[in-house]
C-alpha cells in the first residue's frame, strides 16, 4: 500500500507513461528518464500565533478622544449617587493633532457627522441601549425606586 502523497503521483505518472510508451511504441526508460518527476513533500510546520500587546500607558481624560465606544466590562450602568445612565465608556485613543477624536473615529465624524454611537457626554444616537437598561431596571427596581424619590 502506497503511504505518501508522493508515491501516489510517482505511481500515476509511471502508469501513464506506461501506457504512452505501448500506444506509440516508444522506450518505457526513455520516458520516465524524461518525464518522472523527483518529489519531495513537506509537513507544514504550526506557526505561532502572537498577539499584539496593548498600550498599557492609559492618557488623561482630556487628551482622549470624545467618542463613545462599547464592548467594555461595564455597557451600561447606572449610578444610584447621582441618578444617571452611563452608557459604554470614553474611547481610549489618543486625540489626533487639534481635533476632538481619533482617527477612527475622526473619520466617522466626516463621513456621518458624528461618530456612529455618539460623544461620551451625551446620549447615545440610537437605541441599541435599551435592552441593557431594561435588565437592570428589572434587576434593581430602578424605575420603582425613582419614582417612590420624586
Amino acid at each position: 500500500m502506497l503511504s505518501s502523497f508522493s508515491e501516489v503521483i510517482t505511481n500515476d505518472i509511471t502508469k501513464f507513461l506506461y501506457q504512452i510508451s505501448t500506444i506509440l511504441d516508444l522506450p518505457v526508460d526513455i520516458l520516465l528518464s524524461r518525464y518522472l518527476p523527483k518529489i519531495k513533500t513537506f509537513k507544514k510546520k504550526k506557526r505561532k500565533v502572537v498577539f499584539k500587546k496593548k498600550n498599557k500607558y492609559h492618557f488623561q481624560n482630556k487628551y482622549r478622544c470624545i467618542a463613545r465606544c462599547w464592548g467594555e466590562k461595564h455597557k451600561v450602568m447606572y449610578e444610584v449617587k447621582t441618578r444617571k445612565w452611563i452608557y459604554g465608556t470614553q474611547c481610549k485613543n489618543h486625540r489626533y493633532g487639534l481635533n476632538k477624536y481619533c482617527k477612527t473615529h475622526l473619520k466617522q465624524f466626516k463621513n456621518n457627522g458624528i461618530p456612529h454611537h455618539g460623544n461620551y457626554g451625551s446620549d447615545p444616537p440610537h437605541m441599541h441601549y435599551d435592552k441593557f437598561k431594561k435588565k437592570i431596571e428589572s434587576k434593581f427596581f430602578i424605575r420603582k425606586i425613582y419614582h417612590d424619590n420624586v
